[in-house]
């Protein structure tokens, strides 16, 4: 059993349960990046995931989106793997495909490693100065 993770939209993740090559379970959040964990804990209660063991790897959209969503996922997903040790797999949706499509179309969705990127469709701008407070 994998647990799913997508966020490309900085208003939006989607929490999903990857069974035997199928999406088993999805459901989608109006939320911002700092609500995510909470969405998530929110999720598997309702979901009746008692034991996060049970999960195999965690499967993670890596963009490209919102550069914070990208990013705020990303680290969720590393963060669940590592504690857990198993392996995160981090997937490009550059044409923002739903869960299901996306993951029909990945043949990679058994290998793992121990950590992923986000991925970005420009250059990321946060360490540039802004010129007007200078």
């Amino acid at each position: 059993m994998f647990l799913v993770i997508c966020a490309q939209d900085i208003q939006a993740i989607s929490f999903g349960i990857l069974q035997e090559g199928h999406l088993v379970k999805q459901k989608r959040f109006d939320a911002l990046p700092e609500k995510y964990l909470h969405s998530l804990d929110e999720t598997l209660k309702e979901w009746g995931v008692i034991d996060k063991q049970e999960f195999e790897g965690v499967i993670v959209v890596t963009g490209p989106g919102s550069f914070t969503a990208s990013r705020v996922s990303t680290t969720i997903a590393n963060g669940f793997a590592f504690t857990r040790s198993i392996p995160v797999i981090g997937l490009s949706n550059p044409n923002h495909l739903d869960l299901e499509s996306l993951l029909s179309l990945n043949d990679e969705v058994n290998t793992g490693v121990h950590f992923v990127i986000p991925t970005y469709n420009r250059p990321p701008s946060i360490t540039v100065a802004n010129h007007e407070n200078f």
